[in-house]
């Protein structure tokens, strides 16, 4: 028969719960191990914050090792402001032992604990943090009387129905020192946090090296320091947000109907490209237009000061300056060999959240790689990719490609993979020439375009050229033009042969019409001249019988017909 699961007080740090399966145990130990520098007390202080925001609830912070000032000054360059909290939800107590009573090695935990107590009860905290535990059991020489403290601490949570947070140092190797041996036994839930230095940069991660009653993961989790504290470059398994169909333009109208009406919102979009194809300038056009059309967005050009960026995108009709003056764009110039990808990422996230961008663009993104390890830019680059989808952000990210390489096989597979639209810009190289080209490798959730086009830009803006093909090949720049000319030269003979054809066509119709009229004209005439005749000879015939008549009478002779009567 299995047993109920162990209750779990949550932290208030949505990632921190989901890893420790809903939060640390409830009134149990739980001990954050780590090497000076790891992140422990910064941790603990960040689990007080997320309580008293979420959950609205107290934390009594005993102080073991450094003073409580101390702790909430290194805490002030956070989101969570440890100062505003105190007296309300943060409760900081100086518990560090007197030198007099350490160095004489008599002394117990059961006043401190008396003072947490009443302090718990006061405030109505049900978390207490003892920071730097590790040290004050360190002055008691003896093994079993640490054992005995532990298990005092153990015993004491259960009567005052309080959890607890342990930070203790670990050892390189990454366990408890040797001298606190029995810490790791005590506890229910171990959390270590590891800290090393690696081809140059800083590898931070959390590891559960421990989780009683409970099934854990014993991975390493990536971390990084950022504006909110500790956070992971790489989001714990989760639920995925809804995927949006709404559609985000692009800048180009033309792009956009080749992607089925632009990138779908909370997408990520990949351009790549050897240096000069236009990966920048269709990045900024994207930015633009979201702030445009009223959107609000992150412009972060590496290796870029934000007024060259102004100044380069203004030669191609681009005005970033004027999103930025509204506020609807900020531009961000980063150095990438200054800091290392986790401290690039926290600039970039913290920039995202006050600007509550709802688009970002990063130029080029590749250069989260360059330099510090590998290993920490691919997080940073999917962490980039997590949070815009998280946020329902579109997000267009360029991808720096060596000239001679295909920008289709050649970019960042660490980016690629992930991205759900990839564009691919290029040259096209004849007759001593270069046209940039575009074509989409793919875009996820749309019909688009297989067909690589012709990649234009002008002082007056950006567009992608009509395709032209001749001979089952796409022709670009001076061959295009080339052939085009062609064309109409041969449209204009074809027009000038058409042309000729119709005047001699028509001159022979126009003959045709005369020899008709003449002919007709000459019928008329004919019958016109037989009529003439016809009448003349008649009128001759009459004059002769006229003649003949007047003749018979002139010589008295008698007609027919009166010869006739006398008989």
């Amino acid at each position: 028969m299995t047993g109920a699961p162990m209750p779990r007080l949550p932290t208030g740090i949505a990632w921190l719960d989901r890893l420790t399966h809903g939060g640390i145990p409830a009134r149990r130990l739980t001990v954050l191990l780590g090497q000076a520098g790891a992140g422990k007390t910064l941790l603990s202080c960040q689990i007080a914050a997320a309580r008293a925001r979420v959950e609205g609830a107290g934390t009594v912070f005993a102080a073991l090792e450094e003073p409580p000032a101390d702790i909430i000054r290194n805490a002030a360059g956070f989101t969570w402001d440890l100062a505003a909290l105190a007296g309300e939800h943060f409760h900081p107590l100086d518990l560090r032992p007197d030198p007099d009573m350490v160095f004489a090695g008599d002394f117990d935990l059961r006043g401190m604990l008396a003072t947490l107590s009443a302090k718990a009860r006061q405030t109505g905290a049900g978390l207490v943090v003892l920071d730097g535990l590790d040290t004050v059991l360190g002055w008691l020489a003896s093994p079993a009387r640490r054992s005995a403290e532990l298990a005092r601490i153990g015993r004491w949570l259960e009567e005052e129905g309080l959890t607890a947070i342990v930070t203790a140092k670990a050892e390189r190797h990454g366990g408890p020192a040797d001298a606190l041996g029995p810490l790791e036994f005590a506890v229910s839930l171990v959390v270590a946090l590891e800290r090393r230095e690696e081809s140059g940069g800083t590898l931070r991660a959390l590891r559960i090296t421990k989780s009683r009653g409970s099934a854990h993961s014993s991975s390493a989790h990536p971390l990084f320091f950022s504006h909110n504290g500790l956070e992971p470059l790489m989001w714990p398994g989760g639920d995925a947000p809804p995927a949006s169909q709404e559609r985000v333009g692009s800048g180009m109208a033309r792009l956009d109907a080749l992607l089925g009406g632009g990138y779908l919102r909370g997408s990520t979009a990949l351009l790549s490209g050897p240096p000069g194809t236009g990966k920048s300038t269709l990045a900024a056009l994207f930015a633009a237009s979201i702030c445009a059309g009223g959107g609000r967005a992150v412009h972060v050009a590496f290796d870029e000061g934000p007024e060259q960026s102004i100044r380069n995108m203004r030669s191609v009709g681009i005005d970033l300056a004027a999103h930025r003056a509204s506020g609807a764009l900020r531009l961000i110039g980063l150095q990438p060999g200054r800091d290392g990808p986790e401290q690039l990422l926290s600039e970039i996230l913290a920039a995202v959240e006050t600007q509550d961008a709802t688009a970002l663009v990063v130029d080029p993104v590749s250069s989260l790689m360059r330099g510090g390890v590998a290993d920490l830019g691919q997080s940073a680059v999917r962490r980039l990719v997590e949070e815009a989808r998280a946020r329902g952000m579109t997000a267009v990210l360029t991808s720096l490609v060596e000239i001679g390489e295909d920008p289709a096989s050649g970019t960042l597979s660490a980016v690629s993979t992930i991205a759900d639209a990839w564009i691919a810009l290029g040259y096209a190289e004849r007759g001593g020439e270069r046209n940039r080209t575009l074509s989409i490798v793919k875009a996820r959730g749309s019909a688009h375009s297989n067909q690589t086009r012709e990649f234009v830009m002008s002082s007056e803006g950006c567009t992608l050229a009509d395709v032209y093909t001749a001979g089952g090949a796409v022709l670009l720049g001076t061959a295009r033009m080339e052939r085009e000319a062609e064309e109409r030269r041969l449209e204009t003979l074809a027009a000038l042969d058409h042309q000729r054809r119709l005047r001699a066509l028509e001159a022979q119709l126009t003959e045709a019409e005369l020899r008709q009229r003449r002919s007709a004209l000459e019928s008329e005439a004919a019958r016109a001249e037989l009529a003439l005749l016809e009448a003349a000879e008649a009128e001759r015939r009459a004059a002769q019988a006229e003649r003949q008549a007047r003749t018979a009478a002139s010589r008295s002779a008698d007609t027919p017909a009166e010869e006739g009567a006398s008989a």
